[in-house]
């Protein structure tokens, strides 16, 4: 970072917002070697748990950088969180139980298939310090308590001048900008600044958190365990709060939903005694003490951005500020981390001169679509979620009227034999949610980053739900696929995964792969582009411990498969070709979309 004359300070790099999706740009940029600076108008990291479940795709990429180990042990795992359920109250009889987040016995065999990385319960205020603290420790300025006030085009650079507020000081003062990225939440400054268009649905209400602290473990046996408890009480009319677990078992938020125009809450503080009384009654013991630290009311938003780029210009948007939607799916932070995962590397590759300018388009090809998968399916959930209330008899006419839909589901009669149904069906359509491994494992890119030119055949079918199954493949565009790993003599299983990434391009071999390694080695010390290179197989690098690699890579022993720095296969060779160095030029050229580095 330098100064630009008297009032500008020139910079790389300019992140707009400090959540999970600009920390963690910032801390994977970091780890490609970029310096720059973070701004954020909040005076630190979250001081409340927002956001909280990581799946593992999304832990992937902290291990990418060494943030794992921390990450795991901030987090909460296991069966205390691993479940959904539905109840009276926190005591009171339960109605439902769903196994969700990797507990299901289906969805443990999968994740045993798809990923090194177990889901965690990581609420936003632990995973912020934990990312702001690797991106400041290696490059990257954080600046809290300062506003973005405008960003302006200098015309023929390429770059931006951006106007900041120092809210504590009230200076303004100019940054110039090669880059700016817009991680600033659901109202983001960047993309009402750039005119960015949604595509927007229609608002489903309002919503509080009440964040309190209540020693309840004595009331919490193993059978109860879940990280969200829906509390269906049966007075609490055209209401039904969820009570969300942030730390063992004192610690909580009491969400509630509401319509729009529903102002029950609007003049309710942390001492106002008719919501102490509502969170008493939920956790259903009145003489657990109740400490109220905090009410904080939000919107149930859905909408994503038709791009997340600006055409001619080095301005982009990530996380929040590119997709807004309703809790369900528990994707919003994963997303967030995964568009910066996308996009550090390629930021990186240009600036580095290792790319041309085209691969920065990429960016928004294959994460938009993601994005608007996301709102879609969080939509359908929040509507999934209504089903279940419905059934238990949230909606009735008066509290009575509830009170007979819950005694239906004990009844030996034909209501309560539709009452049964309705509530197994509702429940079963939650599993989608809780089980839903495809919706993030399943993404792949189609775009110029992935090379297609060589694939004789379509790109494999998924068998069964999108959202719940998984397809592992070494198609190009899809995830590397997950295997154990071992030197032969036995010392420490790794992933494949723990292979990729770092910031390089990996090449994984087999017998009689020899000549790609050498191909690799030569355009690697010609061009600058990283690249390592493996061997997969008996007397070679790595020994493939359960077989899993030789099921999965779907490439001939003398074949190869090239995978991007975010970990996604770029491309792959069925066998060894005549000249592999000019092969692999070519496929990297394309990828990196490096003609524009020769005009």
């Amino acid at each position: 970072m330098g100064s630009l004359g008297d009032k500008d300070v020139k910079v790389d790099f300019l992140v707009v917002g400090a959540g999970p999706a600009g920390a963690s740009l910032a801390a994977f940029m970091a780890q490609n070697g970029l310096k720059g600076i973070v701004i954020a108008r909040t005076a630190g990291t979250a001081d409340t748990p927002r956001a909280h479940v990581f799946n593992p795709f999304a832990l992937e990429t902290l291990r990418d950088i060494g943030l794992e180990k921390d990450a795991i042990g901030h987090g909460t795992h296991g069966e205390m969180f691993q479940s959904f359920r539905w109840a009276q109250s926190m005591v009171g009889q339960e109605y439902g139980k769903v196994q969700a987040w990797g507990s299901h016995p289906k969805s443990i065999g999968d994740l045993a298939r798809a990923t090194p990385c177990p889901y965690l319960d990581l609420p936003q205020s632990y995973l912020e310090p934990i990312l702001v603290r690797y991106a400041s420790s290696n490059g990257f300025q954080f600046r809290f308590s300062t506003k973005l006030v405008s960003i302006e085009e200098i015309p023929g650079s390429g770059e931006s001048r951006c106007t900041l507020l120092d809210l504590i000081s009230q200076h303004e003062y100019k940054v110039r900008a090669k880059y700016v990225f817009g991680a600033d939440g659901s109202r983001s400054k960047v993309a009402d600044i750039l005119g960015l268009k949604y595509i927007v649905e229609p608002r489903s209400g309002t919503a509080c958190n009440v964040i309190f602290e209540a020693d309840i473990g004595h009331l919490i046996p193993r059978e109860r365990y879940a990280g969200l408890h829906s509390v269906i009480p049966v007075d609490f009319h055209g209401m039904a709060p969820l009570m969300r677990l942030i730390r063992p078992w004192n610690q909580w938020i009491f969400v509630c939903n509401f319509e729009e125009e529903d102002t029950r809450f609007k003049n309710l503080t942390p001492e106002s005694p008719e919501l102490i009384n509502l969170i008493s009654q939920a956790i259903g013991d009145s003489s657990v003490k109740i400490k109220i630290q905090r009410l904080d009311p939000w919107l149930v938003n859905e909408s994503v951005a038709e791009k997340y780029s600006v055409e001619g210009r080095n301005v982009f948007i990530l996380g929040d500020a590119a997709h807004r939607h309703p809790p369900a799916h528990a994707n919003g932070s994963n997303t967030c981390v995964q568009d910066a995962y996308n996009l550090a590397w390629k930021v990186a590759f240009v600036a580095k001169g290792l790319a041309g300018p085209k691969l920065l388009e990429s960016y928004s090809v294959e994460r938009q679509p993601v994005g608007e998968t996301l709102v879609r399916e969080a939509n359908q959930q929040l509507q999934a979620h209504v089903e279940v209330w419905r059934a238990l008899g949230r909606f009735a006419e008066t509290p009575e009227a509830g009170a007979k839909y819950i005694a239906e589901l004990s009844e030996a009669t034909p209501a309560g034999d539709r009452r049964r149904q309705l509530l197994h069906d509702a429940l079963e359509e939650k599993r989608r949610e809780c089980e839903n491994l495809g919706l993030s494992m399943n993404q792949w890119y189609t775009s110029s980053a992935v090379y297609l030119g060589d694939e004789t055949g379509a790109r494999p079918a998924l068998v069964g739900d999108p959202v719940v199954d998984i397809l592992i493949s070494s198609y190009p565009g899809h995830r590397l696929p997950h295997a154990w790993l071992d030197i032969a003599t036995r010392q420490k299983l790794i992933s494949t995964h723990d292979l990729a990434g770092h910031g390089a391009f990996t090449l994984f071999i087999g017998h009689g792969g020899e000549a790609w390694r050498t191909a690799a080695v030569n355009i690697a010390k010609a061009t600058g582009i990283p690249i390592n290179t493996y061997g997969i197989g008996f007397g070679l690098d790595y020994i493939d411990v359960y077989r899993d690699w030789y099921k999965s890579r779907e490439v001939g022993e003398d074949g190869c498969v090239l995978v991007r720095p975010d970990r996604f296969v770029a491309w792959r060779a069925k066998a060894k070709v005549s000249d592999c160095e000019g092969k692999l030029q070519q496929v990297l050229d394309s990828v990196l979309s490096r003609e524009g580095l020769k005009s």
